[in-house]
């Protein structure tokens, strides 16, 4: 298929990028560079250096292609919180003109980078099912729980079909987000660098964290599937951020000492996904244990 992927040079995108050259398909790459990296898009896409409120350079872009991956967002909690607006913007109105365009285009195929953060703090139903109920704690979650909405409304209107697939928690190599955020990344990074480790809520929230070349496995094993469908991406198995530390100390072969940081705004306490509607309807599981994960990970950014 030729398949145009937005965001394809960030962290997640440049995996899907690079899995989808492997497997043969036509990829061309849509990214403005504000967050991802040019050395991390493979060199056998093609690269189109631009940003979705570009109605033109979205329309051009996805013209005689066959499908889109859409990963373009603004995806840090934090800033969700202090620029809701801009939030708002960036992730439901850019994604309106990547549909519209898909629709001049009849480009009928699209999947969509959701996450788990639609469900909010979910109390029943634990691990979480797809249609457990939904309720954002910030923006961010807010922007991609109305975008899956949205698609609704494209499919049934439009015959536009779409999947959405909700990450828990993804890790591995190339997570080079800037400000760093993210745990596993920023707890790497400060072991490598002998700087005390920063943990929240005292580790004791539970999570789900999956290997980012599973991740990537998950686009390729629903692109082009009809209808209007929501998936969970995880591993269906929890752990503690305490234990998900422990793995990195295991990676590393050295400790560092905890910075208590207390609390932080928009954070769920459990968030574990029940995968079994994907295993049954795609065939898709995850192959990577978190041990070996962490390894690959601790080896990439051992080598910075």
């Amino acid at each position: 298929m030729k398949v145009l992927v937005t965001g394809g040079a960030g962290f997640i995108g440049s995996h899907v990028t690079e899995l989808l050259c492997d497997k043969g398909h036509e990829v061309t790459v849509f990214d403005d560079l504000s967050t991802g990296y040019k050395r991390f898009i493979d060199k056998r896409a093609k690269f189109i250096k631009a940003n979705l409120e570009d109605k033109l350079a979205v329309n051009n872009a996805l013209k005689n292609q066959d499908a889109a991956i859409h990963l373009a967002a603004e995806s840090v909690i934090k800033f969700s919180i202090e620029s809701p607006e801009k939030t708002f913007r960036k992730n439901i109105m850019n994604s309106v003109n990547l549909l519209e365009a898909m629709k001049t285009n009849n480009v009928r195929y699209l999947v969509f980078s959701s996450s788990a953060a639609v469900y909010g703090n979910p109390s029943k139903n634990i691990p979480i099912k797809e249609d457990s109920e939904k309720n954002p704690l910030q923006p961010y979650g807010a922007s991609k729980l109305a975008v899956e909405e949205i698609l609704k409304a494209y499919y049934n209107c439009f015959g536009i079909n779409s999947i959405s697939l909700r990450y828990h928690n993804v890790y591995g190599p190339r997570d080079e987000q800037l400000p760093v955020t993210r745990a596993v990344p920023n707890w790497f990074k400060a072991v490598l660098s002998n700087k005390p480790i920063p943990l929240y809520w005292k580790g004791k929230q539970i999570r789900d964290y999956i290997f980012v070349k599973d991740v990537a496995e998950a686009h390729l094993a629903v692109l082009g599937k009809k209808g209007c469908h929501h998936y969970n991406i995880g591993t269906g198995k929890g752990n503690t951020m305490l234990e998900i530390l422990n793995e990195v100390y295991n990676a590393c072969n050295k400790k560092n000492i905890i910075m208590d940081c207390g609390e932080r705004k928009g954070d769920p306490d459990y968030l574990v996904a029940d995968i079994g509607k994907i295993r049954k309807e795609i065939g898709w599981i995850p192959k990577t244990k978190l041990k070996e994960g962490m390894k690959i990970t601790y080896n990439y950014y051992s080598k910075k």
